[in-house]
């Protein structure tokens, strides 16, 4: 790891979608370029994993909380 880069825990859809109790489908759908504000992700090859704890992950979900 480089000095300085931040550690998140890197999960897939499945873990994503079990913590946030919505289905892998959802969680999918919300990647893929025709949603609105997409879900953001790091993409490599086909697999699309997320950075749980980052900044741009916090910041996608507090702007959906009401």
């Amino acid at each position: 790891m480089l000095p300085d880069t931040p550690n998140y825990e890197v999960v897939d859809a499945i873990e994503l979608a079990q913590r946030w109790r919505v289905p892998v489908s959802w969680i999918r759908e919300q990647t893929r370029g025709r949603a609105g504000d997409p879900l953001p992700c790091v993409r490599l090859g086909r697999y699309v994993r997320f950075e749980w704890g980052s900044p741009k992950l916090a910041e996608w979900w507090g702007k959906r909380r009401t």
